[in-house]
């Protein structure tokens, strides 16, 4: 599953390792688990674009 992810994002053009930090911090500060599709590597990648 790791690997999935990583794979997924390297297809993003996403930086594996700033999105999983991010994922598993949101994880810790109790982000719901009935709104886990905005933790998908897709949608990181649309807020990184805004934030940029």
């Amino acid at each position: 599953m790791l690997a999935s992810l990583v794979a997924t994002c390297k297809m993003s053009n996403i930086n594996p390792t700033d999105y999983l930090t991010a994922t598993l911090q949101a994880i810790l500060d109790g982000h719901p688990q009935n709104r886990i599709e905005e933790l998908m590597p897709w949608n990181f990648a649309e807020k990184a674009s805004l934030a940029a």
